[in-house]
C-alpha cells in the first residue's frame, strides 16, 4: 500500500470535525459547561488548539513542558499560556498534589532513574532500580522536598479530560472508539463502507441516558483495574455502586454485563450470597448456569433443580441448554434420581499420526497432510462461511434503515447482532436468498472487487481471497449455500462462530474438516455446527492428530 503522507496539522481536522458533529447534532444533550467549553476551544489561537489536541492524543495527563516537542507549532510556550489562561490546563502541580489530585507516583513517572538521582542526593547504588530509588527518596526527603524537586520544571495538567470522554461518547455512539479512529482512517488503514448516515435518529434521546452510560463505563474501567490485580474487596465495594435497572435496553444490557463480571469474581472468590444476589438481577448469560453451579455448591440441590428445569423449559441459546443438560446429570446424581440424558452426536471422525519436526500448529501439519492427498485446503475457521454471507449480503448489511448508521465508522449497523437486524431487513434477505438459491444472482466477484479492504463485521479480505471465492462457488451448492446462510441468520452473533478449522476442495468435492491435537476437545459450538452439517449432508468430519513418535 503506497504511503500516506499527512498534513501536519491533521489531528487538529479531525478535532474540529469532532467538534462541529456533535454540536451540529447532539446541542441539547451537551451542558452549559460543555457548550463553553466547545467555544472556549474555537477562541484559542491555531498553535493552542495544536497543543492541546497533542496532549488530549498522548497517554497520561501529566506532562512536563520541556519534552514536548513538535515542529508544527511555532510558540510552544505561548501556546502552554494560553491554555493555562482558559483552564484546559494548570500548571499549579504543587496545589494539586497537595489536595491528592495527582498522586506523587504520578509526578516519579515522569522522570527516569538517572534524573532522579540528579534531583535528589543519595548515597546508594545507581544500579538499583527506578522503583527502589523513590523508596529511599521517599525515605530521606520530605513530602515538601520532594514535590518542590519534582516541579522545579513546568509541568502541565490536562484539565476537563471528561469533557471529551462525552464528546467521542455522543460521536461514535459507544465507549471503545476514541480519536485514533480519525487516524487511522486517514492512514487508510481502515476503510469504511460510504454508507447514509441518519442524522436524525441519536443513541441517546435524554441527557440522563448519557450520564448513566458514562457512569457504567467508569464503573467498568475501575472493575476491570481490580479484576486484572485480582483485588476482591474493591470488587465487592463496587458492588455498592451499581446503579438500580434502565428502562431504556441498551443501558441495562450495559448494566447486566457489569453484574455478570463482578458476580463471577465474587464467586471465584467463594463470595456466593453476594454473587448469587448479582446473578439475580440479570438475565444475560450465563447468569443461570452460574447461579444452578453456585447452589450446588451450598448442596442446595432442590433449588438448583428448579433452575435447570427453567433453562430446560425456555432456554437463552443451544449452548445455555446444552450446559443445563450436563449440569442435570451431575444433579440428579446427586439427588439421587434417574436420569436420562439426550443422546450424543457423533461426528464422523479419524484419527491421523503425523509428523511435525518443525512443531507448528496442528492445523497446519494437518493442512499439509490433506495437501498431500490431493486437496487444496484452507485453514480458515470461521472466516469462510461468514465472508461469504458477507459478499451475498453486503447491499442489505448497509442499506439505509432508519437508526443503523450514526457516525461514519461503523463496521455494519448498530442492530447487526440483535434479532431486529433480520426482522427489519426480512424482505430484502428472502429476496436475496431466492435470488442465489435460483442461480440468479452472480454479483459475488463484483462486490469482492468494488469492497475490498473496507471494513467489515464478516468479509476477512486478507484471508478470503478470490481463489477461495471461486472454488467455493464452484463446489458448493446454492441450496447449500441457502442452508447455511439460514443458520447465521437464526442467532448471528452465536453462530459465527465454531466451523470447522479447514475448508478444503478438489476436483469434484469440498470437505469441511475440524482439526483437534493431542488432549483437545471439541466445543459446543463446533460440535452444534457439525450436527447441522450431518442433518443437511454436508460434508464434514474431525480429525484428531497424534504425533508420530520419534525413532
Amino acid at each position: 500500500m503506497e504511503k500516506i503522507e499527512l498534513p501536519a496539522d491533521y489531528y487538529l481536522s479531525n478535532f474540529k470535525l469532532l467538534l462541529s458533529t456533535v454540536s451540529q447534532y447532539h446541542t441539547r444533550l451537551l451542558t452549559n459547561e460543555e457548550s463553553a467549553w466547545i467555544e472556549s476551544f474555537y477562541r484559542l489561537n491555531s498553535d493552542a488548539q495544536k497543543l492541546w489536541v497533542r496532549l488530549l492524543t498522548r497517554k497520561g495527563l501529566l506532562f512536563r513542558v520541556n519534552k514536548l516537542k513538535y515542529t508544527e507549532i511555532n510558540h510552544l510556550q505561548q501556546a502552554v499560556s494560553q491554555l493555562a489562561i482558559n483552564h484546559f490546563v494548570t500548571t499549579e502541580i504543587a496545589t494539586l498534589v497537595e489536595s491528592n489530585q495527582i498522586d506523587i507516583d504520578a509526578l516519579f513517572s515522569l522522570y527516569t532513574k538517572t534524573e532522579l538521582f540528579t534531583l535528589f542526593p543519595l548515597s546508594v547504588s545507581t544500579n538499583l532500580k527506578k522503583d527502589s530509588v523513590i523508596a529511599e527518596i521517599q525515605n530521606h526527603f520530605s513530602p515538601d522536598i520532594i514535590i518542590s524537586q519534582l516541579t522545579q520544571d513546568p509541568i502541565l495538567y490536562v484539565a476537563q479530560q471528561n469533557t471529551l470522554t462525552t464528546l467521542l461518547l455522543l460521536f461514535f455512539g459507544n465507549s471503545h472508539q476514541d480519536l485514533s479512529q480519525f487516524v487511522l482512517t486517514d492512514l487508510g488503514l481502515h476503510r469504511f463502507e460510504c454508507y447514509s448516515i441518519d442524522n436524525q435518529t441519536q443513541l441517546f434521546q435524554n441527557r440522563e441516558d448519557l450520564e448513566q452510560w458514562l457512569l457504567l463505563s467508569e464503573l467498568s474501567d475501575r472493575y476491570y483495574l481490580a479484576h486484572k490485580n485480582k483485588d476482591y474487596h474493591l470488587i465487592c465495594l463496587l458492588t455498592e455502586d451499581l446503579p438500580k435497572p434502565y428502562l431504556w435496553t441498551p443501558l441495562e444490557q450495559k448494566r447486566q454485563k457489569l453484574l455478570n463480571n463482578l458476580a463471577r469474581d465474587l464467586e471465584r472468590d467463594k463470595q456466593y450470597s453476594l454473587a448469587l444476589t448479582l446473578y439475580k438481577q440479570t438475565q444475560r448469560e450465563p447468569s443461570r448456569e452460574r447461579q444452578t453451579r453456585i447452589l450446588m455448591e451450598l448442596d442446595d440441590y432442590h433449588t438448583a433443580e428448579v433452575m435447570v428445569q427453567a433453562i430446560q423449559a425456555t432456554p437463552y441459546s443451544d449452548d445455555e441448554l446444552e450446559v443445563a443438560h450436563r449440569i442435570k446429570k451431575k444433579l440428579m446424581k446427586k439427588l439421587g434420581k434417574p436420569y436420562h440424558a439426550p443422546e450424543q452426536f457423533q461426528p464422523i471422525s479419524h484419527v491421523l499420526t503425523l509428523d511435525n519436526p518443525q512443531l507448528e500448529r496442528v492445523e497446519i501439519v494437518a493442512a499439509n497432510y490433506y495437501q498431500q492427498q490431493g486437496w487444496q485446503v484452507f485453514f480458515l475457521e470461521n472466516t469462510f462461511l461468514n465472508s461469504l454471507f458477507g459478499l451475498a449480503m453486503w447491499d442489505i448489511i448497509f442499506a439505509p434503515i432508519k437508526g443503523s448508521f450514526i457516525n461514519p465508522y461503523q463496521l455494519g449497523p448498530l442492530d447487526m447482532f440483535q434479532q431486529q437486524f433480520y426482522a427489519q431487513r426480512q424482505v430484502d434477505i428472502e429476496q436475496r436468498l431466492k435470488q442465489i438459491e435460483s442461480g440468479q444472482y452472480n454479483d459475488w466477484e463484483q462486490i469482492y472487487q468494488q469492497k475490498k479492504g473496507i471494513s467489515n463485521y464478516w468479509v476477512t479480505w486478507p484471508l478470503f481471497t478470490t481463489e477461495v471465492l471461486e472454488l467455493a462457488l464452484k463446489h458448493i451448492p446454492s441450496s447449500t449455500m441457502i442452508v447455511l446462510f439460514r443458520r447465521l441468520l437464526q442467532d448471528l452473533k452465536h453462530n459465527r462462530t465454531g466451523m470447522p478449522d479447514l475448508i478444503m476442495f478438489n476436483e469434484k468435492d469440498y470437505l469441511w474438516v475440524e482439526i483437534k491435537g493431542p488432549g483437545d476437545k471439541l466445543q459446543n459450538n463446533q460440535l452444534r455446527w457439525l450436527q447441522f452439517f450431518s442433518q443437511h449432508h454436508i460434508p464434514a468430519e474431525v480429525a484428531y492428530v497424534q504425533w508420530q513418535e520419534s525413532t
